[in-house]
């Protein structure tokens, strides 16, 4: 599958009231009351909602076989009816689904897809393989486990909420400014595209990078990897978001500083980003400014095309 040029990605609509919002499961299998509930919020927010027809299932660990989740993830990014796709969960499996799935026959058809975690995996085969700017944020269940988060996620998604977050000095691991679209996701499921299609382009790009439940010197043996292949040679940025239940703040900080010192590039860290709250959304393939004089991150245009 050879990877397409580097031009711009295409933006999805903005969401409006009375919508359509596809929700499937591509990876770990859902809670039913969990998920009733969240259904049910999205349809008091006042949009419609195109549960994936095998969103139920259970298939080991897994929200159905391969198959069926592969099938309601096409069945959803190719309906003529849904604005937006939310992944009910992460977990485990988004990764096994890729070659399932008919990136080139999605180009130009963008539409809102969101999630994080696992869902890194589609992420990374819907930027690179589709051409399209994705949503990088809470999957469903998470987000309705919060109204406040719940509703943050909708106005966002709507285009009224900006993508600006002040920083504090605090965060910056390494003052400079940069310009470029942002990548990345997960760390480890990162990890695992290394040498495959769907492995982003880290040329010029501003790399977002959060993990749960790794320690530290795994989060090390992560990025030492990404340093042999030389992800960072070329990069324009690095987006730290949370590292929940890793270890020490200091001591996971200290270790990206000893692999990144060889490198010019500014770093920030404790980003919004992430398994914690607020997990806030950020914008995959659309280009963001980070400034550390300014002390800001924010997106350089809207990642939506308002002319529908």
């Amino acid at each position: 599958m050879a990877a397409p040029t580097d031009r711009p990605l295409s933006c999805p609509k903005p969401l409006q009231p009375g919508d359509a919002i596809a929700v499937v499961a591509p990876a770990g299998l859902v809670s039913p009351d969990s998920l009733d509930r969240a259904l049910e919020l999205v349809r008091a927010a006042g949009y419609r909602v195109l549960p994936g027809r095998h969103l139920r299932r259970r298939s080991g660990y897994l929200a159905g076989t391969d198959a069926e989740r592969a099938e309601d993830l096409i069945a959803a990014v190719r309906s003529p009816d849904a604005t937006a796709v939310w992944c009910a969960r992460g977990g485990y499996g988004g990764s096994r689904i890729l070659q399932h799935l008919p990136f080139a026959a999605l180009r130009g058809a963008p539409k809102i897809f969101l999630g994080f975690s696992d869902v890194t995996f589609l992420h990374a085969g819907l930027n690179r393989q589709a051409g399209w700017v994705t949503f990088h944020g809470p999957n469903l269940l998470q987000a309705a486990e919060r109204p406040d988060q719940f509703a943050a996620v909708l106005e966002t998604l709507a285009g009224r909420r900006p993508l600006r977050w002040a920083l504090t000095p605090a965060q910056v691991l390494r003052t400079g400014s940069a310009v470029g679209p942002v990548v990345g996701g997960n760390l480890t499921c990162l990890i695992h595209l290394i040498g495959t299609p769907f492995f982003p382009d880290l040329d010029g790009r501003l790399l977002l990078l959060e993990d749960r439940g790794e320690a530290c010197y795994r989060l090390d043996r992560h990025f030492n990897h990404l340093k042999m292949i030389g992800a960072f040679d070329r990069l324009a940025g690095l987006l730290l978001g949370q590292f929940i239940e890793c270890g020490r703040r200091d001591e996971i900080l200290d270790m990206i500083a000893d692999h990144l010192h060889p490198f010019a590039f500014p770093i920030v860290s404790d980003l919004p980003f992430g398994h914690d709250d607020p997990n806030e959304i950020i914008a995959l393939g659309s280009p963001f400014r980070i400034d550390t004089h300014e002390l800001s991150l924010h997106a350089v245009r809207p990642p939506f095309n308002d002319r529908g």
